[in-house]
């Protein structure tokens, strides 16, 4: 497998790139979010020719912001054409996937409401991204509605979109990280690595939680060999590289 890092989107950007590929990662999740990684914002030229320098492969990560399930059709369609200003710069830097998150509706609507006010902004991503020949991927964040349930009726409703795991996400809410890649393992095409308690969206290090490691990446192994991201948010970069090395183990002895 492939492991890689995102950049801090309220960082610089090229510094970031640098970090990771000084690093020796296998790739940067390159974060498109406010404030200092959003079109016009940084050199793209640049950034392109530092991802060249470290030999890195990229994933593109929209921002988690983007309303995509609001029930007002007028900002689902302005989340879309943000979008695709991403989509624009993914295609220069050379992404072949990116990333949507979950969004959801406020309490007032129905899940199904909340669901189908997704399907309808995820259907014209979906289609948008074929002319920057890009493929989407849905992430299921730390609500409890982000059920395998719900997940199964997005990806069976939206044509040509992939499923991106999150293992901290799926931790939550009495759900199981590995209920969701054997059931979904064939749409599986990117995963977000991070420990928690169970309760709370943490990004803690690997092992600081109370994930059993040992026994998810046995079954990560078994049907998927592709780009893992490190989503550990610590000021502390060590706990990143510790985080690195202990999943670089386990995939060896898994």
């Amino acid at each position: 497998m492939k492991i890689g890092y995102p950049n801090h989107p309220r960082k610089d950007v090229l510094e970031e790139i640098k970090w990771i590929g000084e690093n020796n990662f296998d790739f940067i999740d390159f974060y498109m979010e406010e404030d200092k990684c959003v079109p016009g914002k940084f050199d793209v030229e640049k950034a392109k020719q530092l991802l060249k320098k470290y030999n890195l492969d990229i994933v593109g990560h929209m921002a988690y912001y983007l309303a995509i399930g609001s029930p007002s059709k007028i900002i689902r369609d302005s989340a879309i054409k943000q979008a695709e200003e991403y989509f624009k710069v993914f295609k220069k830097l050379g992404v072949k996937y990116a990333t949507i998150h979950a969004n959801w509706a406020p309490g007032f609507f129905t899940l199904n409401e909340a669901v189908n006010f997704q399907i309808d902004s995820l259907k014209k991503l979906v289609q948008l991204a074929k002319k920057y020949s890009l493929k989407i991927m849905y992430e299921p964040i730390d609500t409890e509605k982000d059920t395998a349930e719900i997940l199964s009726k997005i990806l069976n409703s939206v044509k040509g979109l992939y499923f991106h795991l999150d293992i901290g996400h799926a931790n939550l809410h009495g759900r199981k990280p590995e209920e969701f890649i054997k059931r979904f393992h064939k749409k599986l095409v990117h995963i977000h690595a991070h420990d928690n308690n169970g309760r709370e969206d943490q990004h803690l290090p690997i092992g600081a939680g109370r994930i059993d490691w040992e026994n998810l990446i046995k079954t990560l192994k078994k049907y998927y060999n592709g780009t893992v991201t490190l989503e550990v948010f610590s000021k502390d970069r060590d706990y990143v590289l510790a985080s690195r090395d202990k999943l670089k183990r386990l995939l060896k002895v898994a």
